[in-house]
């Protein structure tokens, strides 16, 4: 329908979280696997105004919500404002006498900027006002925690901040590198009992989803400006950016190269380029004729972060030469890291924030006079007959020193430590032909502290594998 004044008349309806926060697990995701559902599901949005008419505003009359619902039910544009992800986690007694943890993921937002769904038809005026009552009694959407403001208005624009995420039909052609999702949508036409469903009864059901509901698919829009970080000229770009493990069962540290490797391959799948493109970047380290990169060691570092349980915990990825735009949304794109070899390895990640290595890495960057290996190092060349291996390590830790231009250390000792239970080579070049990652993974390792006259900073990584967290140093807390 088009208005008056030549434009095309919509039905919007806002939410705004005045606490900044949106809870909501997708359906079909266990609560622990940290995920939020972004865009929202037409199912949720229908079922919370179907649940706001029944137990606030019950005076509206049949006749004009059934209708209204009917319309709804087709699934809206959504437009998603720029936001962050975090989580809080919770651990409770079990029957045991251990401990549980769940984890409350959710989506942090501006309050003052609405998460909105649109719908192309316009409402006749009684439905309208039927929809603005429902909108204006609605208390929450998703979890309790996720307090909103919402209104029904047509005359709203998104801002350039906003990501789009339109539906799309099964028979449309959709770019492969397009950013897409599913989530669950109400079938049509509309049955309304069968938004009474609880998530108990389709699961003791044994279904799947619920009855007359089936999975949509939405894709996110591209768009010139950028999400991640607001298009300024005067800001640094991030040279670092953090993930946190989202799973119960976390990897053993000794394992840690497994993981940063798929991290590399992982972001390399996401960007938008063809393959001969995408070795020419920060995050391959290599250029477009497939050579590493001679640039300093100032392409990326994947780093890997332990807990006190000796747990890979995080995972850091460090650019000291800076993440021009499509790389660092190729990085918030990632949340399985999967291996395609002879393992099935797994790893779910969400990204927990972006921005200088001084700001997101503060236990892998010091500055401090003594630094301790956090990973075996390995020398990049091979001994000479006479070394002995602590001469051999030490003279090649020496010279990988003075490559990173840092100063020289005043002490260099070797600490007896296990480093042979530690994996040394990378799994995706394991069975390259001609590759000698065996071989170079048999070679003697060990941790070593260095101390230094003066506090130096960080991050700290030399070596062979460096860039993929062997040979990592942490700064020794006096």
């Amino acid at each position: 329908m088009v208005g008056e004044e030549g434009r095309r008349v919509t039905t919007t309806l806002l939410l705004r979280f005045p606490l900044g926060r949106y809870h909501a697990n997708p359906w079909g995701r266990h609560v622990n696997e940290g995920e939020v559902e972004l865009p929202p599901s037409p199912w949720r949005l229908l079922r919370a105004l179907y649940s706001v008419w029944q137990t606030r505003v019950p005076e509206l009359e049949r006749e004009v919500v059934h209708p209204l619902l009917a319309v709804l039910a087709r699934p809206p544009t959504f437009y998603v404002p720029m936001h962050s992800r975090s989580h809080t986690r919770h651990y409770y007694p079990d029957s045991r006498g251990g401990t549980d943890r769940t984890l409350d993921a959710f989506a942090v937002f501006d309050p003052c900027e609405p998460l909105a769904a649109r719908w192309p038809e316009d409402l006749p005026g009684v439905q309208h006002d039927a929809l603005q009552r429902l909108a204006k009694s609605l208390p929450y959407f998703g979890r309790a925690d996720s307090v909103c403001d919402a209104e029904a208005n047509g005359q709203w624009a998104p801002s350039e901040d906003h990501d789009t995420w339109c539906p799309v039909d099964v028979a449309e052609s959709i770019p492969t590198e397009a950013v897409v999702t599913s989530v669950l949508a109400p079938a049509l036409p509309l049955q309304l009992e069968t938004l009474l469903a609880r998530p108990v009864d389709v699961r003791r059901g044994g279904l799947l989803y619920p009855a007359g509901s089936h999975l949509v698919g939405y894709q996110c829009v591209p768009k010139q400006r950028r999400r991640l970080h607001a298009a300024n000229p005067q800001l640094q770009p991030p040279t670092a950016v953090r993930y946190t493990v989202m799973q119960a069962a976390m990897p053993p540290q000794t394992d840690a190269l497994i993981y940063t490797d798929l991290l590399r391959q992982a972001a390399l799948s996401k960007l938008n380029a063809n393959p001969e493109q995408r070795r020419k970047t920060l995050l391959g380290g290599r250029t477009a004729s497939d050579e590493k990169m001679q640039d300093e060691h100032r392409h990326a570092h994947y780093l890997p972060v332990f807990d006190e349980q000796r747990h890979l915990a995080e995972l850091v990825v460090w650019t000291p030469a800076g993440l021009p735009e499509e790389e660092l949304s190729a990085l918030a794109a990632l949340r399985e890291l999967r291996s395609s070899w002879e393992k099935d390895w797994r790893l779910h990640v969400r990204m927990s924030a972006f921005g200088s290595v001084e700001q997101l890495g503060q236990d892998l960057v010091g500055p401090a006079e003594r630094w301790r290996s956090a990973t075996p190092f390995a020398a990049s060349r091979y001994p000479k007959r006479s070394d002995t291996v602590a001469t051999y390590l030490i003279r090649e830790l020496r010279r990988e020193l003075v490559l990173r231009k840092m100063p020289e250390p005043s002490s260099v000792e070797l600490v007896d430590d296990d480093w042979r239970s530690w994996v040394r080579y990378r799994p995706s070049k394991r069975f390259s032909r001609g590759d000698t990652a065996q071989a170079r993974a048999d070679r003697a390792s060990a941790f070593i502290e260095l101390s230094f006259d003066e506090p130096v900073s960080g991050p700290l990584a030399l070596g062979h594998l460096s860039h993929f967290g062997l040979g990592l140093f942490r700064p020794v807390r006096v």
